[in-house]
């Protein structure tokens, strides 16, 4: 028959264990705000794709949040190379699950080949998406959306993994 204590060790073993994983995972203050990765899928002939990085800032409203982001459309030889980077103002409203982004284009940084910053501003369509928030808090999946195409479009919290 096993000690008594043998149990408590193994107990306290696992409990330690349980708070070092626990405080090893991120807390969510809330459940969209703060810095996220994105991406769309392929289009124009599986060539392009468009990238980002946003970050959600709460405001006094409840469940409405200011946003701001950057946003880079990549595309390979069947589309000449283009390469789009653009900085992103917007508006987010969180209803249940679902968050609908609603953006403006503030600046073409970057244009490859180049155009002139007012005409390339011009020309980029605003990114738009809505999504669903996924239950861990830490993904959204859905849509991005602007007045020539619809993707299917994923974030994913901007956290670093602790070694």
């Amino acid at each position: 028959m096993k000690k008594p204590h043998g149990l408590k060790r193994k107990l306290a073993a696992i409990f330690g264990c349980t708070i070092a994983l626990t405080a090893a995972m991120p807390a969510f203050a809330d459940d969209v705000a703060g810095q996220w990765l994105f991406d769309t899928s392929k289009f124009a002939g599986n060539d392009c794709q468009i990238v980002g990085k946003i970050t959600f800032m709460t405001t006094p409203v409840k469940n409405t949040y200011t946003c701001v982001f950057e946003s880079e459309q990549i595309c390979g030889k069947l589309n000449g190379d283009l390469y789009i980077r653009v900085r992103q103002v917007c508006t987010a409203q969180r209803v249940g699950k679902q968050v609908a982004i609603q953006s403006e284009v503030d600046k073409v940084l970057e244009r490859r080949p180049y155009m002139p910053p007012d005409l390339a501003k011009m020309q980029y369509l605003a990114d738009n998406f809505i999504l669903q928030l996924s239950a861990n808090k830490a993904e959204m999946n859905g849509e991005h959306y602007d007045e020539q195409r619809s993707l299917n479009a994923r974030f994913w919290r901007d956290i670093e993994l602790i070694s």
